[in-house]
């Protein structure tokens, strides 16, 4: 069932070091990041490479969690022998399973249960490896791989479905973003730089010709459009620096792309016609949606490179970056509010998009440590995680 592709993933690990985002664990076993996924009070989260946990707030308090269960479960005699890798897209929580796709180029259901059972699946007839995850598409699934191939398979079963070819749909360069989905549209970004808009039920093109970014496209989002008189927006960051803001109904840029300081991979936080996003060159900027123009006087400089969304609660925004450390800022002027940004010296870096939850941004170190950060308070605690293996 699990076929070895060692060279394959040899291959893309190698174009994820190149990119500067180096994983953990050597070329053949990337370390993956993924952002923790809330619903209701369970939180699902990988606090290891190849381990999903869901963990829910336990009686020693809203600092200490502990694990409902585990998947793959070494206890459970049809778990012990699955390996799910690395994951770099967030699992996708449905109404009666969890979906993951996994850099070793599997997609899988399990039960909401964690549970390898009735109406669980798993596929691995899938060329390359899934960087960015799969995306919900009615009762379809979308995401692209390595090997420039876009898939759309089965919710039910992980099978072909009508008008798409089982092996995928071939493009001009590799796929690392989930696919953005919207009224019956998906857009899906290239390494190439080109992004495409197709049919989701047809697989027909809805553009007359892709969109050309200018650089390659790790990362994708659709974003509220409404302050820029549409109704969303693509958000096309690249590395080669430029942001495009893109109408996804015409395939055209708004404006003249804005020009950050170095590679952006990474989607932004939205609010009030704002969209604040980071660089590499660990510069953040604030890009008014409107005008394609910055709304800070000067970026705000976290110094270390910036991968993770950041999230704005309130009037603060929220920012982590490469070395471990959390930056409170005043989302209208850039300011920092905390005079020392936070670290603990144990997270690791932050590469996972911070998610706001309860009035809380929350935060996945690449070590597995959860977060919890307060825009009142200007201050992190760590979320103790117990009862895992």
């Amino acid at each position: 069932m699990f076929r070895t592709r060692s060279f394959l993933l040899a291959v893309a690990a190698a174009a994820l070091l190149a990119v500067g985002c180096a994983p953990g664990g050597g070329f053949s076993q990337p370390s993956g990041w993924a952002e923790p996924v809330f619903e209701g009070a369970t939180v699902h989260l990988f606090p290891e490479r190849d381990l999903l946990a869901a963990l829910r707030p336990g009686q020693s308090g809203d600092t200490v969690w502990d694990t409902d269960w585990v998947f793959p479960d070494d206890n459970i005699s049809t778990q012990e022998d699955i390996d799910l890798g690395a994951a770099y897209g967030a699992p996708l929580v449905t109404a009666d399973r969890i979906i993951l796709a996994t850099f070793e180029g599997q997609l899988l259901a399990i039960s909401r249960e964690g549970r390898f059972g009735e109406g669980s699946w798993m596929r691995d007839d899938i060329n390359g490896a899934i960087v960015g995850g799969a995306a919900l598409a009615g009762d379809r699934l979308l995401f692209g791989t390595t090997e420039r191939r876009l898939y759309a398979r089965a919710l039910d079963g992980g099978g072909a479905v009508p008008n798409w070819p089982l092996d995928g749909l071939r493009l001009d360069g590799e796929i690392w973003a989930r696919p953005a989905v919207s009224g019956g549209t998906a857009f899906v970004a290239t390494m190439d730089g080109t992004i495409h808009a197709f049919d989701v039920e047809s697989g027909a093109r809805r553009w007359a010709a892709p969109f050309d970014a200018g650089g390659a496209i790790a990362e994708l989002a659709l974003i509220d459009g409404s302050s820029a008189g549409y109704q969303e927006l693509l958000f096309v960051p690249t590395l080669g620096k430029r942001v495009w803001l893109v109408d996804p109904a015409s395939g055209r840029a708004l404006h003249e792309p804005y020009v950050a300081d170095h590679w952006v991979w990474t989607t932004p936080a939205v609010a009030d016609g704002v969209a604040w996003f980071g660089d590499f060159a660990g510069r953040v900027h604030a890009l008014d949606l409107a005008s394609g123009r910055a709304r800070w006087a000067t970026p705000y400089d976290t110094g270390s490179k910036v991968k993770a969304r950041p999230v704005r609660i309130g009037e603060t925004l929220i920012v982590g970056d490469e070395k471990g450390y959390v930056h409170f800022l005043d989302a209208a002027t850039g300011a920092l509010r905390n005079p020392n940004p936070w670290t603990d010296g144990d997270v690791g870096k932050f590469r996972a998009a911070f998610v706001a939850r309860d009035g809380f941004a929350w935060a996945l170190g690449t070590k597995g440590r959860l977060y919890r950060a307060d825009p009142e308070t200007l201050t992190v605690v760590e979320i103790g995680l117990r009862g895992l293996p």
